[in-house]
């Protein structure tokens, strides 16, 4: 009997661990000519990483109120034959019932929606959840990255990359032999860089608040356009 027991814990247990989170791969043939959109709603790391491969490799792994609410994730992949598409978003009505009280949100994790009730005094429409996205690409790719919350991080590069995070870091290396159009703003944060850039125009006008940079390394090439709202941008040498 005890031996029962201990078998259906154990069983219990591995259920348990594999609802809490969900992974999603998928691959797809990336060509020269192929430009991709990555519109990555809600996010709380996303690292994009070159590779010597001719395909793209998206990897998503996300834990949505302690993985009770998984199926609030939707991931839609637009396979065109000039761009590859990929979407995420959550669905809002999922969380309707969800009170903040009733749920614990580790450190790590992002609170997001959440309607305050003056008379209870308590938040209603509550989601916890940890989406972190792991994106390999051609080295030459073209990319377009926006997102509300995540941290990116873009290692290996050397195409042209805009990527754009409302409250997240936008992190960047870039190899110091090679050219590029470099454009790095934002309003509330810093603008780090070790890289050698020359401004445009001697005396570039500074915006009222935060940065707003245009230059190019070398004799410039592939537009580079980093952007956060109220985060740092960070333009780094590649080791």
């Amino acid at each position: 009997m005890k031996k029962l027991i201990m078998a259906a814990l154990l069983l219990w247990g591995s259920l348990a661990a594999h609802a809490q989170k969900k992974v999603v791969e998928k691959t797809f043939a990336l060509p020269a000519s192929k430009k991709v959109n990555l519109h990555l709603k809600f996010a709380n790391d996303i690292k994009l990483t070159a590779w010597d491969k001719n395909e793209a490799l998206i990897k998503v792994c996300y834990e949505i109120n302690g993985g009770q609410l998984n199926e609030a994730m939707v991931l839609t992949f637009e396979d065109a034959p000039d761009q590859l598409n990929v979407l995420a978003n959550l669905k809002h009505e999922l969380f309707k019932d969800v009170k903040s009280d009733s749920l614990h949100c580790p450190d790590g994790y992002s609170r997001n929606f959440g309607n305050y009730n003056t008379k209870t005094g308590k938040a209603t429409n509550f989601a916890c959840t940890r989406i972190d996205y792991e994106i390999f690409l051609p080295r030459h790719a073209n990319v377009t990255l926006e997102t509300i919350s995540g941290n990116v991080e873009v290692r290996g590069l050397t195409g042209p990359v805009s990527a754009k995070s409302i409250s997240g870091f936008v992190d960047m290396d870039w190899p110091t032999q090679q050219g590029a159009a470099v454009s790095l703003k934002t309003i509330t944060g810093e603008v780090y860089s070790d890289l050698e850039i020359a401004l445009n125009g001697k005396h570039q006008e500074a915006p009222m608040v935060g940065y707003d940079l245009k230059g190019k390394v070398q004799e410039g090439g592939p537009t580079v356009k980093l952007e956060s709202i109220s985060n740092d941008i960070y333009f780094r040498r590649k080791k």
